[in-house]
């Protein structure tokens, strides 16, 4: 439940990201590059969750997810390496003009999630307090951009 309540803010985040470098991302591009990294889901549940982040819908779906973090404080650890490595390579690929190739992606991303996992281990006890006082209501308002 809480990998699946960490997509919409991961896809906000690579969003965030595209845009400060220029690029107005569609759903189809954030897809795309989340596919091509490897973070698993299935396309239709992606399809559904862009839709619902980036046309600003977020809404009460996601507040029902988001509730489920606030119990898997241990799922949001589990979560920080992906997230810590979604975000550095997207602000590679984005900072660079969207150059790098599908295998280079792939490898930035294996490289950065190795030592994401390092960090994890390490701020874990961190990581997991600060999930347990988690407001859920201002993660929502995150999501959606306010």
């Amino acid at each position: 439940m809480a990998s699946m309540a960490i997509i919409p803010l991961q896809m906000k985040m690579v969003h965030g990201i595209g845009k400060a470098h220029g690029y107005e991302l569609d759903r189809g591009a954030i897809k795309d590059l989340l596919a091509t990294l490897g973070v698993g889901l299935t396309g239709q549940y992606l399809e559904e969750i862009g839709r619902k982040v980036i046309g600003g819908l977020f809404g009460k779906a996601a507040g029902r997810l988001l509730g489920g973090l606030a119990g898997g404080a241990t799922g949001v650890a589990f979560s920080f390496a992906t997230t810590y490595a979604l975000g550095h390579v997207a602000l590679r690929y984005y900072a660079g003009g969207r150059t790098m190739s599908t295998q280079l992606l792939k490898e930035s991303y294996a490289s950065v999630l190795t030592r994401a996992r390092g960090l994890q281990s390490e701020y874990r006890p961190q990581i997991e307090a600060q999930a347990r006082n988690v407001d859920l209501a201002k993660l929502v308002q995150m999501a959606r951009g306010r």
